[in-house]
């Protein structure tokens, strides 16, 4: 070989080796920049506080969560209540979450990452959650869309089975990475009536129930002494006690399955329910008024409520000085519960909602339907 013929080789392997050098510190350049991610917040300087809007949209759907002056609502079902629990356990979760997992990111990786944005031209099956939080004015806070759920492999589940552990997520502040959290986001739904208020009304100590057909007549009423007495029906026949008793339940905790934002009274069937009037031991009084039945074996409902929140309390003539701070506790603390749950139950009052058939049966009863049922003499126990 040459010296001039040495020198060329020798000057190739240098560019080779340097060529080499320089993709190497490339890559390791590259996983730096996604390593130096882990353990910090995904949402650096976020504040829970600032949040006055909260959009969540997918292939499905979107949802669109608005903060106002009376609290949290839902836009899609014309400002209905919102649950205050989910958006709080949402946002908390956005801002504590912690990055454990972050690569590169490229337009060709995204689609197969369910990373691609609603509304993009994406697939379904190409398409993540996308969340944008955003203050009063309108400016955006954070926007991120989270993708496939990070899966952990679960021996008893089998070969390929497994559980979600997490979920990649892609940051708009960040757009050439893909980081995994350890949140998995299971029950995040572009839907509206996942994020409503869901309890209708909650009937307490009741005292009376009575019963107005659609046509005006009284269907039927039961009421009783004190709370520790049975129920009494008005007039004559022997009484099923227990029918009363699920009439009662019935409103215990009453349910809202939707709410039917833009359905007109008469559409409804409410401008000729029929009319159910409960009152309780604290003096308050419910009226629940039950229209046509909806698809999805559902009923209109619309509710209305009346009582207030006692001020004081009355001690017993032979109250001992030791029991009076414990009663007085006691008292403040139930007062306390009474007002909020007042609130909420107001806050949903007259506006027609969905509830499921099912719920109200018991309430929907002719009277003969609680007159007990005499055996004939004779007949086997």
């Amino acid at each position: 070989m040459s010296r001039n013929q040495f020198l060329v080789v020798l000057a190739a392997l240098v560019l080779l080796v340097a060529g080499g050098a320089g993709v190497a510190w490339w890559k390791r350049a590259g996983y730096e920049v996604a390593d130096v991610r882990v353990g910090q917040r995904l949402l650096e300087g976020f504040k829970v506080d600032e949040v006055a809007q909260v959009d969540v949209a997918d292939a499905q759907g979107t949802v669109t969560l608005i903060r106002g002056d009376g609290g949290w609502s839902v836009k899609e079902r014309g400002g209905f209540p919102a649950d205050i629990e989910p958006i709080r356990e949402l946002l908390v979760k956005l801002h504590e979450l912690k990055v454990v997992q972050a690569e590169g990111l490229t337009d060709a990786v995204k689609p197969r990452m369910r990373l691609a944005a609603p509304g993009a031209g994406a697939k379904p099956e190409e398409t993540g959650t996308l969340v944008e939080l955003k203050a009063g004015d309108g400016k955006s806070v954070a926007k991120l869309v989270l993708g496939k759920q990070a899966m952990k492999e679960v021996r008893a589940a089998g070969p390929g089975g497994g559980v979600p552990s997490g979920r990649y997520v892609w940051v708009a502040a960040d757009p050439r990475r893909v980081s995994v959290v350890s949140e998995p986001f299971t029950r995040l739904a572009a839907k509206p009536q996942e994020w409503l208020a869901k309890e209708l009304l909650r009937l307490e100590r009741p005292k009376s129930l009575a019963v107005v057909g659609p046509d005006g007549r009284a269907r039927w009423s039961v009421s009783k002494d004190s709370e520790a007495t049975d129920w009494k029906l008005a007039g004559a026949g022997k009484f099923n006690a227990g029918r009363a008793q699920e009439a009662a339940s019935a409103l215990y905790g009453l349910r809202i399955a939707d709410a039917a934002a833009g359905v007109s009274d008469a559409d409804a069937g409410l401008d000729k329910p029929t009319l159910v009037r409960a009152t309780t031991f604290e003096g308050w009084i419910y009226e629940v008024r039950i229209g046509k039945a909806a698809p999805g074996g559902r009923h209109y409902v619309k509710t209305s409520v009346a009582g207030a929140v006692p001020g004081s309390r009355t001690a017993a003539a032979d109250e001992k000085p030791e029991d009076k701070e414990k009663n007085e506790k006691a008292f403040s603390e139930r007062k306390d519960v009474l007002a909020a749950k007042l609130a909420r139950e107001k806050a949903v009052a007259g506006q027609i909602v969905l509830v499921e058939s099912s719920s109200i049966a018991p309430l929907l009863r002719d009277r003969a339907a609680l007159l007990a049922v005499e055996k004939p003499r004779g007949a086997p126990k």
